[in-house]
């Protein structure tokens, strides 16, 4: 997809006008709204504070071009300005954790550390002053990354060792012959597998209409847009026998995936203060007052910590959007909602949704699941010939939320599913399933699958 100058400015001005509206929003929701929460990138107030930490999309998928590999991407640090440079906080943990039992628990956890290098080479010595904050700032510096496994019980391996990150795209003064850039960040890994980390375009599918109902219950312009601006990304492609558990990802295909960051305190401590599985979970399931405090949560804790069940059967958002649209929703005990985001889909067990599709019971070797969210993916569920942005709610079943893929409306989904679908109930009247999808640029058919920054400024 192409666009020109003239073309960029008028996506400008349309999202301009789409984020006045937001605003207005939120001024009409009151102070306890704040205005950065208007997106569905920014999930709890401490995130929305601390960009660096803030996990805004996570995408797990089974590889188009590759099938015995899952993809999975992390993206973090939202909203970046083209042309303006941001790091990882080189004192934070990024990780992406694999849950093959159902149990919450990591089985694998794959860990990446970040530290600040020389700026980068043809960088005017006007601009190197050093710094790895987040947000514009007046250098370009050079980081490098170290990867490594985590498996109980055994030691930790390392994958990566200086790993080389892609920086912004800052034109080609700065950053000349930027796509050899990108290829220098995705490397091989050991036992099979690759690995790609930093800047790309954010390749989240936003319907403002729907993030509005959504998380407000208010609707305004019903505007198909992608984000124009970049994200930091953590991806990696890993082979299915190395995720299933046992080993075997026929018997045992189904896996649970999250990812955290967490930030050195005082001391060698670190405090989980970022979490992320099911797209749009905290931000429209868990009450505001308690985001920061799910973000800080483990999964194997959810069953008893009193939060994300009881959150989980009865949303209050559910409510807020059912009145404000002029629809009705199931009511509580939610057991769809708690399928969806808790359990997975199967038949095993005595729910709503009659469909076997990502629950751990289909895992050959689990017998019994506590409640936890995760964003679920079943391995063995065949690549779609004609893939559907609208995933399960089309007869997609290996669309949202059977894991996630970059083309997949997973606010629209949210909101559908928010309001009863597919538990039996019709398709409530507040999304045009005719409107074509829209990334701001096409994503690649081949890893990392993102494309690359975002160059355009307003």
């Amino acid at each position: 997809m192409h666009h020109t100058g003239s073309q960029s400015r008028r996506a400008w001005l349309l999202i301009a006008a789409v984020s006045t509206a937001v605003l207005t929003t939120t001024a009409l929701l009151g102070p306890a709204m704040r205005a950065g929460e208007a997106t569905s990138h920014w999930d709890a107030p401490a995130t929305f504070a601390d960009k660096q930490i803030d996990a805004s999309d996570l995408y797990a998928f089974t590889s188009p071009e590759n099938p015995d590999t899952v993809t999975i991407i992390a993206d973090y640090i939202p909203f970046q300005i083209p042309h303006k440079p941001y790091y990882f906080d080189t004192n934070t943990r990024y990780e992406v954790h694999i849950d093959n039992t159902g149990t919450g628990r990591p089985a694998i956890t794959y860990r990446w550390t970040f530290k600040t290098n020389s700026p980068l080479p043809g960088v005017p010595s006007s601009i190197r002053k050093r710094t790895h904050q987040a947000g514009p700032v007046d250098s370009l510096v050079e980081q490098s990354y170290t990867l490594t496994k985590l498996q109980e019980g055994k030691p930790a391996q390392t994958l990566v060792t200086n790993g080389y990150v892609a920086p912004t795209d800052m034109g080609p003064l700065v950053t000349p012959g930027y796509s050899r850039l990108r290829q220098k960040a995705v490397r091989d890994l050991p036992g099979g597998g690759k690995v790609f980390t930093g800047t790309a375009a954010d390749p989240f599918y936003s319907d403002n209409d729907a993030v509005n109902t959504l998380r407000f219950g208010l609707r305004f312009f019903p505007i198909k847009s992608g984000v124009p601006m970049n994200v930091s990304s953590l991806a990696l492609q890993l082979p299915k026998s190395e995720l299933a558990l046992g080993g075997d990802a026929s018997a045992n295909p189904v896996v649970g995936i999250w990812t955290t960051a967490s930030r050195k305190s005082l001391g060698s401590d670190y405090r989980q203060v970022s979490r992320l599985g099911n797209p749009n979970y905290n931000e429209v399931i868990i009450p505001l007052v308690e985001r920061d405090r799910f973000n800080t949560l483990r999964p194997q804790d959810d069953e008893s910590g009193g939060l994300v069940g009881p959150s989980t059967l009865d949303p209050h958002q559910a409510k807020v959007v059912a009145d404000r649209v002029n629809a009705q929703a199931p009511p509580a005990p939610r057991k769809d909602l708690e399928e969806i985001y808790l359990t997975g889909l199967t038949t095993e067990r005595d729910g709503p949704i009659k469909e076997d599709l990502n629950s751990h019971l289909l895992n050959r070797d689990v017998s019994d699941i506590p409640r936890v969210e995760e964003l679920r993916l079943n391995m063995s569920t065949p690549l779609a010939a004609k893939p559907d942005k609208w995933g399960i709610l089309k007869g997609d079943k290996q669309g949202y939320p059977n894991g996630r893929r970059l083309i997949d409306d997973v606010v629209t989904i949210n909101l559908r599913m928010l309001l009863g679908e597919p538990a039996g109930k019709g398709k409530p009247d507040v999304v045009d399933e005719n409107s074509p999808a829209f990334l701001w640029k096409p994503i690649s058919g081949s890893f990392p699958y993102l494309a690359l920054p975002v160059t355009a400024a307003p």
